[in-house]
């Protein structure tokens, strides 16, 4: 195979990457405004959407660490190829679903299929551009990335209101056609290495393991309690295959997570700020749709639009990264977005139904503040822990955390919501039980199981009142969740700082 030396098909092979890159980042959050809608159409419960979501971001997380090898194998352009060809079939089960099982099985093809796009895609960038140019085309493609998961919720709202619900998947189809045919003649296919490549495929199991257990645990306490058998069996294998996932990482050359690098204050502030955002992002954009369109009673394409305060900030922070961490340095800059998620999840947790449009949109400027730094400042951080020879390790260490924290805070929250609200429907049907009947009791109980319900139902306004104040109840604990993670992510990063300050510099 021959590289392009020639650079002259540099921005073709720009645009095909970023168009294939894009498609795939915009299916961690486009879907997020279609839920409410999804589970009215499909006739589906909380407990599946969230599987819409989990399972995208578990197949992320288990083989995305891993791709980048399988290229140097057999080619990265050949693998890229193949995860878009997954994609795009994935899109059409999932575009043609009409039934919850085949939807969560699309999101399953999507997620495997965007594991191999998103690390392939800048491995080949480089190759297209000349050396004094690379480090600025991964950027931009960074910056196509970041916007995509940022602008995700209002091309969704637009979507959803004029095309329906399916055209959030079938939309990846033309994206990749074209995508496609940019790539065809620009993008020359890598070396492949010769050299006996070790993949970590214990790693992979592990994690797997790791991760299904722990979710499917949360998942599964929600229907049956923490007391059922089958749900101690998921939480025992997700704890147990993590502690062999942490000694066998331990032993080898080239782990799929080296958990040495966590030793690093720089690292780690990386790390967790890249977790936190994970977390943020996936919950966060999980519930505030539903906020809009239920409690403020807006359709998605309003929804979305209020939802462009994201975007607007990741846009802005990409621009200021660079000063901010020239003026305070990295990991300070670390800290300023950590303080920006405590910010965002505490003006979350006093959401009312009145709240000012004013209040929910700065909320919503912080959440894609951090957000962006999670994708920007978290990876520099991490490469200059970590090293040049080790960067692409790192990069894909504080990968995965990002997708960790988005399976597993997305499953608490959940568990956090049904708990909220069934302690407060307990609480007000005693309170009145002269006004609520058990019939309205049954009723208000599969509705907030099922709040995107409430949209197409006909309530009186008292009901109407009830369910609103349970719902709230809900969203409130869920963001009082969110502020205590936060606390502990700014915490903990701000006491190892200040031991690592006065270890460097002490006062005696």
């Amino acid at each position: 195979m021959t590289l392009l030396t020639d650079h002259s098909k540099k921005w073709l092979a720009f645009i095909g990457i970023a168009l294939l890159s894009f498609g795939c980042y915009l299916d961690y959050t486009v879907v997020n405004i279609a839920l409410p809608t999804i589970q009215q159409d499909l006739q589906t419960d909380l407990l599946s959407l969230q599987w819409i979501m989990n399972i995208y971001f578990l197949a992320l997380c288990v083989f995305a660490a891993i791709m980048g090898q399988l290229g140097d194998l057999f080619g990265r352009r050949r693998c890229f190829y193949l995860g878009i060809s997954i994609f795009g079939i994935a899109s059409l089960i999932a575009g043609f679903a009409f039934q919850i099982e085949w939807l969560i099985f699309g999101r399953l093809l999507q997620g495997l299929g965007a594991a191999i796009v998103l690390p392939l895609g800048p491995s080949l960038l480089p190759q297209s551009f000349p050396e004094n140019e690379r480090a600025k085309s991964i950027a931009w493609l960074g910056s196509v990335g970041g916007m995509a998961l940022a602008l995700g919720p209002v091309l969704g709202g637009i979507i959803v209101t004029y095309w329906g619900w399916r055209w959030i998947f079938f939309i990846n189809i033309p994206i990749i056609i074209v995508g496609y045919l940019f790539c065809l003649n620009s993008v020359k296919e890598s070396p492949i290495s010769h050299e006996t490549v070790k993949l970590d495929w214990f790693g992979m199991l592990f994690l797997a393991l790791t991760m299904g257990g722990i979710v499917l645990s949360l998942i599964h306490s929600q229907t049956y309690g923490w007391n059922n058998r089958m749900t101690l069996i998921y939480l025992i294998v997700g704890i147990a295959s993590f502690f062999i996932l942490f000694k066998i990482e331990n032993k080898l050359e080239s782990p799929l997570i080296d958990f040495k690098d966590f030793t690093q204050l720089l690292f780690f502030g990386g790390a967790i700020l890249c977790f936190l955002s994970g977390v943020l992002s996936a919950v966060a954009l999980f519930f505030d749709p539903l906020y809009l369109q239920i409690i403020r009673s807006f359709s998605p394409e309003t929804a979305g639009y209020i939802l462009f305060a994201i975007p607007i900030a990741v846009v802005l922070v990409a621009f200021l990264v660079g000063q901010l961490i020239f003026l305070f340095g990295i990991i300070n800059t670390i800290v300023i977005g950590l303080f920006l998620g405590v910010i965002s999840a505490l003006l979350h947790a006093f959401f009312i139904v009145a709240s000012p449009l004013w209040y929910v949109v700065i909320a919503f400027l912080c959440l894609g503040s951090t957000w962006a730094m999670g994708n920007t400042v978290s990876l520099i951080a991490g490469q200059t822990a970590a090293g040049s020879h080790r960067a692409s390790v790192a990069t894909g260490t504080i990968v995965t955390m990002f997708n960790i924290g988005g399976s597993i805070g997305l499953a608490i929250s959940v568990v956090v919501y049904q708990w909220a609200t069934s302690t407060s429907l307990q609480h007000i049907f005693m309170k009145r039980s002269g006004l609520t009947d058990h019939h309205q009791f049954d009723y208000l109980t599969k509705l907030i199981a099922n709040p995107s319900h409430s949209l197409t139902e006909s309530m009186n306004s008292s009901l109407r009142h009830l369910f609103n104040e349970i719902f709230m109840q809900g969203f409130s604990s869920v963001m009082w969740f969110l502020f205590i993670i936060t606390i502990i992510s700014l915490v903990s990063v701000l006491v190892w700082k200040i031991y690592d300050h006065f270890i460097s510099n002490p006062l005696w």
